[in-house]
């Protein structure tokens, strides 16, 4: 999974909101992972850019 703008960022924000306390062995948890760690390379990938432009 990859985020490659701020609409499809919030939509995964919201959705690792709604199943955060998803139980360990779920589907969910397993779709919370991979929205954790695309929502993570989003957010380095603008703090870097944001670092260019300075």
């Amino acid at each position: 999974m990859k985020i490659t703008n701020e609409s499809e960022y919030e939509k995964a924000s919201e959705r690792a909101d709604e199943i955060f306390d998803a139980k360990k062995g779920t589907p969910e948890e397993k779709e919370l992972k991979e929205l954790l760690k695309a929502i993570k390379e989003y957010e380095d990938d603008f703090v870097r850019m944001l670092r260019k432009n300075d």
